[in-house]
């Protein structure tokens, strides 16, 4: 990523900070108040509300409609820093290859095609999530929680999705795409029947709508913060707003499963899990059960 970028005074400056830990990252956002339907999404709009050195400037592309942002960047491949959005997806996906329903503007979908350092690819997803926890309670003052590895939950139901991928590229280090959903305006009758009691958005769980423009970015300008954070306070941090830990969890690694208790996440975002002959299994990658 670029250099640390300057904090932006106008129009509104916010340290967002975990409330448990207290170390704070910075976010140029606007004021909160709830915007008017239609809810305007337009890249410039965007650049206006970041600071002047961020990276992500210029370099956000907003389309109407595509199958999935994360695989438009994939096989376009743009000169990463990269931010490609869409008002709607008609085959969006989460992991691993699930249908991600964003068939309509009442979401943020979008995706980020990055050159990171080799410590922080394979943190990209917590670090993602971080970010996205930062911009939620900077517009809305909730407090998101994160379920290893990828979602954010508010009221224990799924607020936003992360979907973290690598691009390998000949002699030269692989890059990092990010996929971003984050339910904004639905109400209960807006989702698919089977996820009406799982899913959450920021609409319902605040009453605010956050326009897009807004939260994306706020949610540019945490993950340009979060990439400059040293680790160790980035994953401390993340411990702190996960509430699996201490918890008895099933975890699935493909056809397979473990259940245990979560005792601990280390600093390279393994997932320490107790099972039940007393043996310690840290784990990389997989999928766990949810509500958290």
């Amino acid at each position: 990523m670029h250099a640390l970028v300057a904090p932006m005074r106008s129009p509104a400056f916010v340290a967002v900070a975990n409330s448990k830990s207290r170390r704070s990252t910075s976010t140029a956002i606007s004021p909160s108040k709830p915007a008017l339907l239609p809810d305007s999404f337009e890249a410039a709009h965007v650049d206006l509300l970041l600071p002047p050195a961020s990276p992500f400037r210029q370099r956000i592309t907003i389309l109407p409609s595509l199958p999935s942002t994360q695989d438009h960047l994939r096989t376009t491949l743009p000169t990463p820093p990269a931010v490609l959005a869409a008002e709607i997806q008609t085959a969006g996906h989460g992991r691993p290859g699930k249908p991600w329903v964003s068939d309509t503007p009442l979401g943020l979908w979008v995706s980020l095609l990055l050159e990171l350092s080799p410590a922080q690819l394979p943190l990209f997803s917590l670090l993602g999530s971080l970010a996205a926890a930062d911009a939620v309670r900077a517009l809305t003052q909730l407090e998101p929680n994160l379920k290893w590895p990828n979602d954010l939950l508010l009221q224990n139901r799924k607020l936003a999705g992360i979907l973290v991928e690598t691009i390998s590229r000949k002699q030269q280090p692989p890059l990092a795409l990010l996929g971003l959903g984050l339910n904004l305006h639905q109400q209960t009758s807006d989702f698919p029947l089977a996820l009406q009691n799982s899913a959450i958005s920021l609409l319902q769980a605040s009453g605010q709508r956050i326009p897009r423009t807004q939260l994306l970015a706020a949610f540019l300008e945490s993950l340009t913060q979060r990439l400059l954070q040293p680790i160790p306070d980035a994953m401390q941090d993340w411990r702190d707003s996960c509430l699996q830990l201490g918890r008895t969890l099933t975890l699935r690694l493909g056809s397979s499963q473990l259940t245990g208790v979560a005792e601990s996440l280390d600093d390279a975002g393994h997932l320490h899990l107790r099972l039940p002959d007393g043996s310690l299994q840290k784990i990389a990658s997989g999928e766990t059960d949810f509500p958290a």
